[in-house]
């Protein structure tokens, strides 16, 4: 039998929906600053020199066969321990260094989420700026370790930098493969590459994830900060994502990983080239990317400083953005059981009429997808609903024939 809500219902559930934003979450995404952003970024360029063991250095070039990229570990380490974080150089192969920094989490400290970029960069020779390819990606996770040791985490939360990355995945594959062997918990990854370059200025990013542990549902989350914080962000996901970046590395041994990058069809045309140099950097853009994945970050590890009674039900219970979205004729939900229960999530029109049951079962706590398949419905504006042991959210969807 179909149900009938007023439309006024409907939209008042999407407006609450909406609402429900952790306002911890929020002030860590206000925190980002373009002004740090660009700081960092000038010293991995070498466009300002830094000071590594009382000597005044220019980072010209951070490949692998350059001095830099030998000198680049002692920066990253030492930008990280201002912070007052413990930091870690692990080698690899003959030359690489991965560095990565650790801030442990209070009640699930065993349990990793990890956000990284690789520090390495192209061409070979003399000079390379790098600029977008990677710099971009290694400052906002320096910025990401600035904001976040403030607060407090339930998981603990490690800042990766890796080396290799461009002849072929080398440090990142390192870690993980030491990670799997170890049995460590990684429960998300956040890989960021070529995160500041936008020339039209349409501010289209790509999210690319695929059928891996849960790295489909980090996905959804990804899309779900989005458009849940305002960042202001034209996101497409790719699923099945590219292997091409370091995420690729956790995927190979069944970790959740997601990749943020810029948009592949506005390719940067510096990519590679000794003219990948800070004027190339669409500052608005770079800063919505970092906002991104701080935002992606700390909702993945849980921040406990003024929880509140809402900020606690959204991490029970959550349902993510559909994705895509518009959407013909089919479409991804996501959504998070916390605890076992019942759990019923439907779709409506716009007039408040049920069109289609997704679920309607008991469910264990975990992360959940399931799919809708509009074949028969009309295109339109529908609305879909979860409830839950006392909790309900709603979104809205777009379905375009």
């Amino acid at each position: 039998m179909k149900k009938k809500f007023t439309i006024l219902c409907l939209f008042l559930f999407a407006n609450f929906a909406f609402a429900q934003t952790d306002q911890s979450i929020q002030s860590i995404i206000n925190k980002v600053s373009i002004d740090t952003l660009m700081n960092n970024l000038r010293e991995l360029t070498g466009d300002k020199p830094v000071i590594l063991n009382n000597v005044s250095t220019k980072l010209i070039s951070r490949n692998r066969y350059s001095a830099g990229n030998s000198y680049t570990p002692i920066y990253l380490m030492q930008k990280f321990s201002q912070l007052g974080l413990v930091s870690f150089q692990q080698n690899f192969m003959t030359d690489g260094q991965n560095v990565y920094a650790i801030q442990n989490g209070t009640t699930k400290s065993n349990q990793y989420v990890i956000i990284c970029a690789h520090y390495d960069n192209m061409p070979s020779g003399g000079l390379a700026p790098g600029a977008d390819d990677n710099g971009s990606g290694t400052a906002a996770v320096i910025e990401a370790a600035r904001i976040l040791s403030k607060y407090k985490f339930d998981y603990t939360i490690i800042y990766a930098l890796w080396d290799l990355e461009e002849y072929g995945l080398y440090g990142s594959n390192y870690y993980a493969s030491e990670a799997s062997f170890r049995g460590d918990n990684i429960v998300a990854v956040i890989n960021l590459d070529m995160i500041a370059w936008d020339s039209n200025n349409d501010y289209k990013a790509e999210v690319h994830a695929r059928n891996v542990s849960s790295s489909l549902e980090l996905g959804l989350l990804v899309t779900d900060v989005n458009s849940k914080y305002s960042i202001g962000l034209n996101l497409y996901t790719s699923n099945p994502g590219s292997t091409a970046s370091d995420h690729a590395s956790f995927w190979r041994y069944n970790y959740s990983a997601v990749l943020l990058i810029e948009s592949m069809s506005d390719f940067n045309q510096y990519y590679h080239k000794t003219t990948d140099d800070l004027t190339k950097v669409n500052k608005p853009f770079y800063e919505k990317m970092a906002k991104l994945a701080l935002g992606v970050t700390a909702t993945s590890a849980v921040p406990i400083q003024n929880t509140s009674v809402t900020q606690t039900i959204l991490y029970e219970f959550q349902l993510y953005q559909n994705y895509p979205n518009p959407f013909n004729p089919e479409t991804t939900i996501g959504y998070k059981v916390q605890a076992a229960s019942h759990v019923s999530l439907k779709v409506y029109d716009v007039l408040g009429i049920e069109v289609a049951t997704l679920v309607n079962e008991y469910k264990q706590a975990g992360s959940y997808v399931t799919t809708l398949r509009a074949t028969s419905l009309p295109g339109g504006v529908y609305f879909y609903r979860i409830q839950a042991d006392g909790y309900s959210e709603t979104k809205k969807m777009t379905l375009v024939k």
